[in-house]
């Protein structure tokens, strides 16, 4: 039975797992701090642990197929605390776990790794002869760093690209793979874009849970119209198209709510339009369904946003939602339908469709209807059955070629 070793730092993929386990491929999945199913003991215990068990819980994987190590992440955590930057805590974090995965690894057929944590295990597995997957969580990095640098030129700020320091180490991953895993076609065309053969590109879209990010009744005060934007807020995300758009709008009785950790080096930006908007902070895992539940409309214009996970989380919950073209999600909205997708940079066409649901709330409601069920197709088993078809077909093949881009037929991920 061929063996696939799987090493990622981002708990999602444990889905991954699930699916390769199921097949009977897993060798190892190799990650960061969570609890086996085996643990369960420790999520009595209170504290970071009971936050482990409700939020990393390994639950269907044999903890003997588990390798885990907890130091990268505790590193990650204390540098900032010590004066650190967050690019130097990241840089040592992915340092130190492609270090120790590259250790933990078994003998396999295929190492699937997850991008800027995986060079080191990769070199390896080239050594043995083994095949490489590189799971791209973002767009190319020239890609980015081309949009996000014309963006910080534009708005007059000094900007760093996130993730410069081991940018070159995500190249080499990139160099070395056989196949490299995006979620969506948007974050595929930027691969394409930059010489990468179409077929060594597979996109396999992240999923939701429905019984986590369920459409049950949202409060309605028949008034105040919400606008949410929830995730990091800056640049990246395009937050200020949104500022200007909602300013534009003009609209009485109407909120504003960017909820999540605002990046410093934005913040001059966001104090431009002082009192326009409602900031919460960072929000507990807890919190986050209640405030997809207290809005009108989701908003994610983004510039530079291979998937968008909390795209899928507001449709799952009824609201109807405006992306930016450059957000991965857009690939599975039709416009009118579940939502809008605008253009990006453009506040002027933010501004038309907030107005429009706005003064159409039975439009917005069932948008929002319909964001549900395309929400329910892009499940967390819609990804394991794309997952699960893919190592299928490469291992089908004797030669190892590669498969063609597929989805789950009842899903509306790759259309087109």
């Amino acid at each position: 039975m061929p063996r696939v070793e799987l090493i990622s730092d981002v708990f999602h993929y444990y889905y991954t797992a699930l699916a390769l386990h199921g097949q009977r491929f897993l060798g190892h999945y190799i990650t960061g701090p969570s609890l086996t199913c085996d643990e369960e003991w420790l999520g009595r215990l209170g504290g970071p642990f009971d936050r482990l068990w409700r939020e990393r819980r390994l639950e269907g994987l044999p903890p003997q197929k588990v390798r885990r190590t907890w130091m990268p992440e505790l590193v990650r955590r204390a540098i900032p605390r010590i004066g650190g930057t967050h690019e130097r805590a990241n840089y040592l974090h992915n340092d130190l776990f492609a270090r120790r995965a590259a250790m933990m690894m078994g003998e396999c057929d295929v190492l699937h790794f997850v991008h800027s944590v995986g060079w080191q295990a990769a070199r390896k597995a080239k050594r043995a002869g083994a095949k490489v997957v590189c799971d791209m969580r973002e767009e190319h990095p020239r890609f980015q760093e081309r949009i996000l640098s014309e963006e910080a030129r534009h708005l007059g700020i000094p900007f760093n690209v996130p993730g410069a320091s081991f940018r070159h180490r995500v190249l080499e991953e990139i160099e070395l793979a056989d196949y490299i895993v995006c979620p969506s076609r948007y974050a595929k065309r930027t691969f394409v874009d930059q010489g990468i053969p179409a077929d060594r590109l597979v996109v396999c879209p992240y999923g939701v849970d429905p019984a986590v990010f369920d459409a049950a009744a949202r409060p309605v005060d028949g008034k105040t119209f919400r606008v949410l934007f929830l995730g990091h807020v800056c640049m990246r995300k395009g937050i200020h198209y949104l500022l200007e758009g909602f300013r534009q709008a003009d609209l009485p009785d109407a909120r504003l709510i960017l909820a999540g950790p605002v990046d410093s080096a934005f913040r001059g930006v966001l104090d431009r339009y002082r009192g326009l908007f409602e900031e919460t902070g960072p929000l507990q895992r807890s919190q986050v369904r209640d405030r997809y539940l207290d809005a009108d409309v989701f908003v994610m214009p983004s510039l530079a946003d291979s998937y968008g996970l909390v795209v899928s989380e507001a449709m799952s919950t009824g609201l109807p939602v405006i992306v930016s073209e450059n957000t991965g999600m857009a690939d599975v909205i039709t416009d009118g339908r579940e939502g809008f997708v605008v253009p990006i940079r453009n506040s002027a066409a933010i501004a038309e469709k907030l107005t429009f649901l706005y003064e159409h709330r039975d439009r917005g409601a069932s948008m929002g209807a319909a964001g549900v069920a395309t929400a329910r197709s892009l499940d967390w088993n819609n990804y394991q059955a794309v997952c699960a078809d893919f190592y299928q077909t490469l291992f089908r093949d004797a030669a190892i070629k590669a498969p063609p881009e597929r989805s789950n037929p009842a899903s509306p991920a790759i259309r087109g």
